[in-house]
């Protein structure tokens, strides 16, 4: 799968369920906020060659996407085995890699910096550059413990030693509505979790609403250039996700895509219809109350 900013919500649905997945929507909110005078400043602190060696170890061991199982163990779910599967890679397999990853933050992420004559298209060279530190330091923390402690740490240092300013869960997203729901869902203890798995689990016969609630939602956020700020806002989230104490195990069940689900609705209530905007919004009211 491709990782893009249409896409925030299935970028999302990997980081939550990954230990470095906040690390990783860090440095994305880093490179989406980034200006010409960040982009100098990363592009200083290229590592050079060594970057071959980083990700050979980083693509030595890769995991096995997610839908590259579904289709085997899907038809046979009446059988506990197949079933176990089937739910262990939903805690684990992803939908994207590191490829993946690496598009993202050049293509999207940096889509500014790309210089275009007729059908000809190039990245600036300072952009390539920043975006080559960008990448490793977001694959170290998305491979985990894939790789060594030692590459782990040579492939972020450029990033921390650009000091340029990080968006970590720390930088508010700016919109109220987003910044004020996800910093209550980062406080929640025992009691909310218990809440939101209720809600999830009561709800999952009646999630055929909420694809289509969704798209909806992501078609205004288009319509409306709010890609942008929505892929923050679900960078955001994904913080938000792990302070709050949920795990993968509970990503993969659902929780997940009902806080983006929350989110997205959020980021373009003035012009999603009601009657959408009330599938996305069930399940906070449903625990929070408002």
């Amino acid at each position: 799968m491709t990782y893009s900013l249409v896409g925030a919500p299935a970028v999302g649905f990997d980081l939550s369920r990954l230990s470095g997945g906040p690390r990783v929507a860090a440095v994305l909110r880093t490179a989406l906020a980034a200006d010409a005078s960040t982009v100098a400043t990363l592009a200083g602190r290229h590592p050079g060659p060594v970057r071959a060696a980083w990700w050979d170890a980083c693509s030595a061991r890769p995991a096995e996407p997610l839908g590259s199982v579904l289709p085997d163990v899907a038809p046979n779910l009446g059988d506990a085995g197949a079933s176990g599967v089937l739910l262990h890679r939903l805690e684990s397999g992803l939908l994207g890699d590191l490829d993946a990853l690496d598009r993202l933050v050049r293509h999207d992420l940096l889509e500014w910096s790309w210089i275009h004559a007729g059908p000809v298209s190039a990245q600036d060279p300072l952009a390539a550059e920043a975006a080559d530190v960008l990448v490793d330091a977001a694959a170290a923390a998305f491979a985990g413990e894939e790789v060594d402690g030692g590459t782990r740490r040579a492939m972020t240092l450029p990033f921390l030693g650009a000091r340029v300013p990080l968006h970590d869960e720390s930088v508010p997203v700016g919109v109220e509505d987003v910044d004020v729901r996800l910093d209550r869902l980062a406080h929640a203890d025992e009691d909310v979790r218990a809440a939101w798995r209720s809600v999830v689990d009561a709800r999952r016969r009646s999630t055929a609403r909420w694809a289509p609630a969704m798209h909806q939602a992501t078609w205004a956020l288009a319509v409306s250039d709010r890609l942008r700020p929505a892929f923050d806002a679900q960078m955001a989230a994904v913080a938000a996700f792990a302070r709050a104490g949920f795990t993968a195990h509970d990503a993969a069940y659902g929780v997940w895509n009902a806080l983006s689900g929350v989110v997205q609705a959020a980021m373009v209530g003035d012009l999603l219809p009601a009657e959408d905007a009330d599938v996305l919004l069930a399940p906070w009211r449903a625990v929070h109350g408002d």
